[in-house]
């Protein structure tokens, strides 16, 4: 996507959030904190390998969510219009948080896809999933992650989630518009200011983690980060289309575009997940990129 559409794309997606998130909103219910998560991706995972990917997909997937296949497109319509996999996907989350007003969560963790062909190559991975309670109860309003072959066995799924929130704290209600202006204020420039991968680490919670193809497992050690990121160029335009904020101002999400500059074709996507902190603002938990074929 060239610099002047993806603008155009990314001012109109803010402000289309913005305009839909003017109504009052009534906290629900706090839940029992990540466990709640783990619970919804375990019957997930349940379902997908008891009736396929595509009939769970389509039974949790809420109205409006979007799904990465590789780009953002509208997930209902994507599972509905394709087959499902030749093979049996499970998953396990190995991190998960919801917010206190038990509106808005996440969760990330690795998936395998196992061939039925008994020759067929097994595919390992990393996803992650935000959950959003809705009036007909908790759905997914976004998917995405990426895969690889692994060189020797795919990694266990026999693993406990981490539910630590990050130390987010409740702040007062905010439009999603104000994630994807943090996202666009997280791109480099090739005149003055920090690049972007400085700009990232500025933004980073205690603890931030980064999944980059092939890496399933991430990176969260700060030099270890550091040198993840370095690949990307300093130039790097984030152009986002979407942001979700829980009620009670604690934890979000944002997605988008990737590309090496403002005016080069997206390579990649993104997909943020933010904490608030009364001390310091917004701050970066996690980020999860994933690379788009070439044009």
């Amino acid at each position: 996507m060239a610099g002047s559409t993806a603008k155009v794309v990314a001012l109109a997606a803010a402000a289309l959030s913005a305009a839909c998130t003017t109504t009052p909103r009534v906290p629900p219910p706090a839940p029992d904190g990540g466990a709640v998560i783990v619970d919804l991706e375990s019957r997930f995972a349940e379902a997908s390998r008891k009736r396929g990917a595509r009939a769970a997909f389509l039974e949790f997937l809420a109205e409006d969510a979007v799904v990465l296949q590789p780009g953002p497109v509208w997930g209902r319509a994507a599972w509905e219009s394709q087959e499902d996999f030749p093979g049996t996907l499970d998953w396990v989350p190995d991190r998960a948080a919801v917010a206190v007003s038990g509106d808005l969560g996440f969760a990330t963790g690795r998936w395998v896809l196992t061939p039925r062909d008994p020759e067929g190559r097994v595919v390992e991975g990393r996803y992650l999933t935000v959950w959003k309670r809705l009036p007909e109860g908790w759905r997914v309003v976004f998917d995405g992650g990426f895969g690889r072959q692994p060189a020797g066995s795919p990694h266990s799924l026999d693993v406990a989630a981490d539910l630590a929130t990050g130390g987010c704290e409740p702040g007062p209600a905010v439009l999603p518009g104000e994630l994807q202006v943090l996202d666009l204020a997280l791109s480099g420039s090739g005149e003055s200011g920090p690049p972007h991968v400085r700009r990232l680490l500025d933004r980073a919670a205690a603890g931030f983690t980064v999944f980059l193809p092939p890496h399933v497992e991430g990176v969260r050690a700060p030099r270890e980060v550091d040198a993840a990121l370095s690949q990307l160029p300093g130039t790097t335009q984030l152009w986002p289309m979407g942001a979700r904020i829980a009620v009670s101002g604690d934890l979000g999400f944002s997605y988008g575009l990737s590309a090496p500059s403002a005016d080069a074709t997206a390579d990649s996507t993104y997909a943020n997940v933010w904490c608030r902190s009364s001390a310091t603002g917004w701050r970066l938990l996690l980020q999860m990129r994933t690379r788009l074929p070439p044009p």
